[in-house]
């Protein structure tokens, strides 16, 4: 008969502490209760905002931040016997506090893992941008870490051996949780170049296929999957051999044994929310959104079953709690200060200066100075006729006087390298109706409107040829004038073209260019490039880069 568990007698591999003891404090209770709450606390995209601290601006933003976050971490923590802290994923790269740490200074210590380290965290997943830089990079980094950094879908190529520790089990007792960890499989389309051949992504529901029965068969009582995946969405790219891109809905409802899915990877609120699992009984979800702005907090409900002798979750909820009001935790605050410093003097660093205001506020339905920088920048490096960019961030702004590194990671602020690709004119018309999608058809006398479906970083102008978009046509009529120089654009004409890595590798579901040749690749960072050319120009203008080329009709 279940009635105690004298936990002085077991071995405990989860220990419960605050944030900031160098030593975890072992449970002190007696035993087990029948019936308990397991409060699984999550983070996830947070792209090293640690600090409340906008670097583009060089200000405050008190509307996320690891280190207020940690602040609720404490609380709830003080508040439940039994917890778990996990993070959904993409931690090395996203903001200038770890890029200076992945690029300027790989010696010093990663102020993310030194936070996870200091919050102690039980377990944080391995997201796509963690292999932005290179895959030794992020194997030096994991290295630092006292926290497990997990991934099962994640194999040294050729083999079924996973390269990183693919779950964990954490215990109470004689309560076991397992907590599997998966990527999504984009990371092999998106950051080609420098995982190829060298690790294979495989297919996130197959892996938990494997590794859900693996940690029950191992003791695990009650099963978490920490899930760098969407819940749903399907993929941003075509490629047939690589797996789904968001495939949370699908993990759920198919593989068995899951209790609860930690998700990440699309920066959106999930909460409240719970799929039907294979064998019928509920699978709670959570998404706790970016930046570290929110806090998950699901609660399950566990209790030990004296018929069967087993451990089960009888309830379960959900909810995400903002971190905006919560104070930053002075101890982690600490911590990283220096670091923070560090990369506010780098960012603030001036490389050249202009008399002009530069904005991207309209990038997205005019042709503007600021996209014209990336567009000219890239030509330049590559020699191409045509280049592509998209505006990242529309709010980005900067001039009259210096512009600093800070102005720059905002313009541009992923790890894309440069490619040089052959393409048709067949291929650069299919390539502007694709984009197009960015926008919804428009009713005559109406301005068309976004499409919520489609993010911005999919919506790509064109330099070196000129066109017009007419959103009032369907997609795949909407190209109503293309030509170069003046010249009409022939299906069978052929340019070459400047484009990111992303896009070019199949990101972003453009298939038109999936048989485009590639002429040249580039190994460096396109921002690193437009850094380096605004150094060496010293001042700029507008006129320096911008040649007006396209525009929508009706005008917005």
């Amino acid at each position: 008969m279940k009635t105690y568990i004298c936990i002085f007698s077991l071995f405990i591999s989860l220990i419960i502490t605050g944030c900031g003891d160098n030593d975890r404090t072992p449970i002190t209770d007696a035993a087990l209760p029948d019936t308990l709450d397991l409060v699984i606390m999550s983070t996830t995209d947070v792209h090293g905002w640690v600090m409340p601290w906008d670097y583009y601006s060089d200000s405050p933003d008190e509307r996320y931040g690891l280190v207020k976050a940690a602040t609720i971490i404490d609380s709830v923590r003080n508040e439940h016997d039994f917890t778990l802290l996990l993070d959904g994923g993409d931690w090395l790269q996203g903001s200038p506090l770890v890029e200076y740490y992945a690029t300027v200074d790989t010696t010093l210590p990663h102020p993310f893992l030194q936070a996870v380290d200091y919050i102690q965290y039980d377990a944080v997943v391995l997201g796509n941008h963690e292999f932005d830089f290179s895959v030794d990079l992020l194997n030096q980094r994991i290295r630092e870490t006292e926290t497990p950094i997990i991934g099962a879908n994640m194999y040294h190529h050729g083999t079924d051996e996973p390269a990183y520790t693919p779950y964990i089990i954490r215990s109470f007792g004689d309560l076991q949780i397992g907590i599997v960890g998966l990527n999504t499989p984009g990371t092999a389309v998106w950051n080609r170049p420098r995982v190829e051949n060298r690790l294979d992504f495989v297919d996130g529901v197959e892996a938990a296929k494997r590794f859900v029965p693996k940690v029950k068969d191992e003791g695990a009582d009650v099963v978490i999957v920490l899930a760098h995946t969407g819940l749903e969405g399907g993929s941003t790219y075509g490629i047939a051999d690589i797996g789904e891109e968001n495939y949370g809905r699908e993990l759920g409802e198919t593989v068995e044994g899951i209790d609860h899915l930690v998700l990440g990877h699309h920066h959106r609120i999930i909460e409240s929310t719970t799929i039907t699992g294979p064998d019928g009984r509920d699978v709670g979800i959570v998404m706790a959104g970016g930046r570290a702005a929110y806090v998950g907090v699901s609660t399950l409900t566990i209790s030990f079953d004296e018929g069967t002798a087993k451990w089960k979750v009888i309830d379960q909820k959900s909810e995400v709690l903002p971190v905006a009001h919560a104070e930053p935790h002075r101890g982690l605050v600490e911590l990283v200060e220096d670091a923070h410093e560090r990369v506010r003097d780098h960012v603030n660093q001036p490389i050249a200066t202009t008399p002009d205001l530069w904005s991207a506020e309209r990038s997205r339905i005019e042709d503007t100075p600021v996209i014209d920088l990336i567009q000219h920048v890239q030509k330049k490096e590559t020699g191409a006729q045509l280049s592509a960019a998209a505006a990242f961030d529309t709010q980005v702004e900067f001039g009259p006087g210096d512009i600093s590194l800070r102005h720059i990671a905002q313009l541009y602020p992923f790890e894309n390298t440069l490619y040089k690709m052959e393409v048709t004119g067949k291929q650069v018309r299919e390539y502007l109706e694709y984009t197009s999608q960015y926008y919804l058809q428009a009713e005559d006398g109406q301005p068309a409107e976004v499409n919520p479906d489609w993010p911005g970083y999919n919506y790509d102008m064109l330099a070196g040829v000129e066109y017009t978009l007419d959103l009032r046509n369907p997609v795949g009529e909407r190209v109503v004038e293309l030509t170069r120089d003046g010249v009409p654009v022939a299906d069978d004409d052929v340019f070459t073209m400047a484009i990111n890595s992303y896009r070019a590798v199949g990101g972003g579901g453009f298939d038109m260019l999936a048989d485009a040749k590639v002429l040249q690749e580039i190994d460096r960072s396109v921002r690193g490039m437009i850094v380096d050319f605004l150094r060496e120009k010293g001042e700029i203008r507008p006129e320096d880069v911008y040649e007006e080329n396209w525009r929508l009709v009706p005008e917005m």
